[in-house]
């Protein structure tokens, strides 16, 4: 690594499948590691690991999680097993003093992505929790003990959804206007880099409630934002899947055209 800072990344996951067929989506992540430098290694933040406290995933070689049901028998076939030295512990455990190690592996929302963008399984990862109890402010604090990783050439790769509404997916149909709304509102304010809106997002934003009842698939972003501080965003993929499931995915860093 030069100089040049680690990139932080937003990605919305979306359905498991997507590590199976072809979509502007997987399309996407598959071309992704080739348009950013390699990194060190990668700390990635699911949310589909929420937690009393702040834990990370200590243990030399992650296991592949299967947290879904009802799926074809082979996504259960893929493995995805990267190494996750004690170097990278000790670095993460560095920059938060008070994270606990947890004997855990990845989960879908993690490898679903890294399986896709680095498929060889040949940089290093370690899982780092979500605070269930965590305020959107503590998250963007937690962010910003994270961002000093990112000069040691180690990539944050937070997951989620731009919109997150299982009850309102579907396999046919426009999105609803609701989820129009909400998505634009978001990315305009991703742009802009308003963390005071953001912060505030489910008084501010409209279709709020509805685009995440449960807010757990956004709240990675918070994470985001705060390693990236005042550096810009780009908004490098925006699909749509299931009717109202959005993609929006950002980087903060460089990016090879």
């Amino acid at each position: 690594m030069n100089n040049t800072l680690a990139p932080v990344l937003f990605l919305s996951h979306g359905s498991p499948m997507r590590v199976l067929e072809s979509s502007p989506a997987n399309t996407f992540l598959k071309s992704l590691a080739g348009r950013i430098a390699t990194p060190k290694a990668i700390v990635v933040v699911s949310p589909h690991w929420e937690t009393t406290g702040l834990h990370f995933t200590q243990q030399a070689q992650l296991e592949t999680i299967y947290d879904f049901w009802g799926f074809p028998n082979a996504l259960n076939q893929i493995k995805y097993l990267p190494d996750s030295p004690e170097w990278l512990h000790q670095t993460l455990k560095r920059s938060l003093p008070h994270v606990a190690g947890t004997k855990r592996g990845l989960d879908h929302g993690a490898w679903s992505l890294l399986h896709l963008m680095y498929p060889k399984q040949n940089v290093p990862v370690v899982g780092l929790s979500l605070p269930r109890d965590a305020s959107l402010a503590e998250l963007y604090a937690l962010g910003e003990q994270l961002a000093a990783l990112r000069a040691q050439g180690i990539m944050l790769v937070t997951s989620g959804m731009a919109t997150h509404n299982l009850a309102a997916l579907a396999y046919q149909g426009e999105p609803y206007s609701w989820a129009l709304a909400f998505v634009e509102w978001l990315q305009h304010a991703v742009e802009q880099c308003n963390i005071q809106a953001l912060l505030n997002y489910r008084q501010l934003a409209p279709g709020a409630q509805q685009s995440h009842p449960r807010d757990e698939h956004l709240r990675p972003l918070f994470v985001a934002l705060g390693a990236a501080g005042a550096q810009p965003a780009k908004l490098i993929h925006d699909s749509w899947e299931l009717k109202n499931g959005n993609n929006s995915s950002w980087l903060w860093g460089e990016l090879n055209e």
